[in-house]
């Protein structure tokens, strides 16, 4: 046994948000860990820390020491050891999040290029990146973030970068793993996986499970608000000489009950952590699987990455739609309407919203089925003073929805009825979406010196169709798709270059710069297009790491597809695409981390730091962004994001840290009225880690 350690004091510290509150959470964790040496076969962009060197551009690398570290599962947590990362959390626990690259637009992550393994897993990426699916960072063995002119080689998304998150390995001997933690609120998570190689053949079995109660209860039912998440991972390789052939398998499920109907004003100054007892059906239900095969060879002059992969993903988020009262209270049905109806000082809506007034409730299965599969691989060569890449994608992706109301009465004493009175739809909530996408990209790196310039080019070719149909869905939210009311089909050829220059002034000391235009393809549209500029160095000496980097996009073409998660007055089952002009986003990022020595203990101490100003340079008006003025912020980027981690460990095995998060203002919305405000808020955490050997 490697070593037993309790975990204590998870979450200590309340995060204060004007729409959310994260629970106050005591977790107890014990770790067996059989020691075991760990190779790492699957597919990385960077590598490890100390290929940062080599790294034309900015980014960093997430270990698995530093995972073990944080103990934690929530990926916006992790990531804020990270300059130039936004987050803006869904539900409290990570299981949905936002994440922005430097300014790019928050909601569902859906502006940033996310893989797994160097598989895309958006379970939708050129169709509907923002898709509501995240893995589960509880499982994931390192993380890597690519920033700037390097973002290139990946995309589509290019403007802000991309994630990286790297699965556990198949180990070289027989060993495994075994984590249970248990906390509040009947939170409860098991990670456990045991695998070995043996010859030619390796094999690992992984089981992810977490759940929880919820910190939320619901009105007038006093019922759980949690989720129950699963994840099961297989792997098997056949190595030979400097060939492998790699099979892997992931099969997901989750059901969460949770409701994307906030609260108001009033209502969350009374009880935050109250859920309106309209919301009680309210329930996330989606499962997966993903398979991929991958060939890594290593022959004389070059090597090849070749993976095959098919991911279907399927989710059902049936949730509060409308309140149907307008002809007998007066007030507007849409839930999001009302909510403001009641911030404007009407009675009647706020009364609804309690469960005080008898009305109808309108519930919506947004109920959609994903593909995502294809095939890419990349040759890589040293030749001369070049190190050349190409690299090569094929692939089609599809989202298909068949979403349709059920209908629930609440009495004036709170209480539900039974769901009835199923109906399916047609036209914009029975259609298909597809898109066939082909890419290449080819990055060169000329080596002259202490000097090395990296020249790179990515051509994005995609056609997309979307048709919808007027019969509507089945009692078992099967598709009854016959009558064609639109059928429209799209093509894009997209091209986008970098250039980026890395001079080494002294072996501590590295200057960067780099530039490359970036670009998000828009479903059915012309693509989100910026100009990106970076410029930094890097400092490194014994156990000190400085990094500062400027950043710079001028988004010629702002762009945004609208959702329920944010908007003002557009329609969600329209898809329409709204243009926000012209924008800019600057800022400055600064991060470093030392370690200081002293008798039998050591003390670590590691800081982000973020500046940023992100503002329209032009005025509009449109259903999306609403009422925009030049010089207004754009939404959910706060001005200034702080993480510091003090910690120490001693000889004894103690060790412990404590981690201040400290977050600026933002607003939702361009016009920032009084409810649009996202105060600044901190987090500070405290935890102690205990070695057995």
């Amino acid at each position: 046994m490697n070593r037993v350690y309790k975990k204590v004091n998870q979450d200590k510290s309340p995060l204060i948000l004007v729409s959310a509150l994260v629970l106050t959470s005591i977790i107890i964790s014990f770790n067996v860990k059989v020691e075991a040496s760990m190779d790492v076969e699957v597919i990385t962009i960077i590598g490890t820390k100390k290929d940062m060197k080599d790294l034309a551009g900015s980014g960093a690398v997430i270990d698995n020491e530093a995972l073990e570290k944080a103990m934690d599962t929530d990926i916006a947590k992790i990531l804020s050891a990270v300059p130039g990362m936004y987050m803006r959390t869904e539900e409290g626990y990570g299981l949905r999040p936002n994440i922005s690259i430097r300014g790019t637009a928050i909601e569902r992550s859906g502006k940033i290029t996310i893989m797994e393994d160097g598989v895309l897993v958006a379970p939708s990426p050129y169709t509907s990146s923002a898709a509501y699916y995240f893995p589960s960072t509880g499982r994931i063995h390192s993380v890597e973030i690519l920033k700037g002119p390097s973002a290139v080689s990946q995309g589509p998304q290019t403007i802000g970068g991309a994630i990286n998150l790297i699965s556990t390995p198949i180990p070289e001997t027989n060993s495994g793993k075994f984590i249970q933690e248990l906390g509040e609120n009947g939170l409860a998570r098991t990670h456990t996986y045991y695998g070995g190689t043996n010859g030619k053949l390796g094999a690992l079995v992984e089981v992810h499970e977490h759940s929880s109660d919820g910190f939320d209860r619901i009105a007038n039912i006093d019922e759980d608000t949690g989720f129950n998440k699963s994840d099961l991972m297989i792997k098997a390789r056949y190595q030979s000489g400097n060939h492998s052939l790699t099979f892997k398998m992931l099969d997901l499920d989750e059901t969460s009950n949770q409701s994307y109907v906030g609260l108001s004003q009033a209502s969350f100054n009374a009880n935050p952590r109250m859920r309106y007892g309209a919301t009680a059906y309210d329930k996330m239900m989606n499962d997966g699987e993903q398979t991929s095969l991958t060939y890594v060879g290593d022959f004389d002059n070059f090597g090849i990455v070749f993976t095959s992969w098919s991911n279907d993903y399927h989710r059902d988020w049936f949730k509060v739609s409308n309140f149907n009262n307008d002809s007998e209270h007066g007030e507007r049905d849409d839930v999001n309407e009302l909510i403001s109806d009641a911030n404007n000082g009407s009675a009647n809506a706020q009364a609804i919203l309690d469960g005080e007034l008898a009305v109808e409730i309108e519930y919506k299965h947004n109920n959609r089925y994903y593909t995502n599969e294809g095939y890419q691989f990349s040759v890589s060569a040293d030749i001369n003073n070049h190190s050349l890449t190409i690299g090569y994608r094929d692939m089609e992706d599809s989202e298909s929805r068949i979403q349709a109301y059920e209908y629930s009465d609440q009495a004036a004493d709170g209480s539900l009825s039974a769901l009835y009175g199923y109906k399916g739809l047609g036209g914009s909530n029975n259609r298909l979406r597809e898109s066939s996408a082909i890419s290449y990209y080819l990055e060169d790196t000329m080596h002259f010196g202490k000097l090395d310039v990296t020249v790179g080019y990515r051509s994005e070719d995609y056609d997309q169709r979307h048709r919808r149909w007027a019969e509507g869905a089945g009692p078992n939210l099967t598709a009854v798709r016959n009558t064609i009311v639109r059928d429209t089909f799209a093509e894009n050829d997209h091209a986008t270059s970098s250039l980026a220059a890395k001079y080494k002034i002294s072996n501590n000391l590295i200057i960067v710069a780099g530039f490359h235009k970036g670009m998000t393809p828009m479903f059915g549209s012309d693509p989100e297009e910026a100009d990106n500029t970076e410029i930094g160095f890097r400092y490194s000496k014994n156990t000190s790491n400085i990094e500062v980097f400027y950043f710079a996009s001028d988004y010629s073409n702002l762009a945004a597809e609208c959702t329920q998660v944010n908007g003002l007055a557009c329609d969600p089952a329209e898809s329409a695409i709204f243009s926000g002009g012209k924008a800019d986003v600057t800022g400055i990022e600064i991060s470093g981390s030392w370690i200081f020595e002293g008798k039998g203990v050591s003390y670590p101490i590691a800081l982000s730091y973020t500046s940023t100003d992100a503002v329209f340079k032009n005025s509009s008006n449109s259903d999306y962004f609403g009422l925009v003025a030049v010089g207004d912020d754009l939404p959910y980027i706060p001005d200034t994001s702080l993480s510091l981690v003090a910690g120490f460990i001693n000889d004894s095995g103690l060790s412990g840290n404590l981690r201040l998060i400290d977050i600026g203002s933002s607003c939702s919305v361009a016009t920032c009225g009084i409810y649009n405000k996202i105060d600044a808020h901190t987090i500070l955490r405290c935890k102690f880690k205990k070695i057995v050997k």
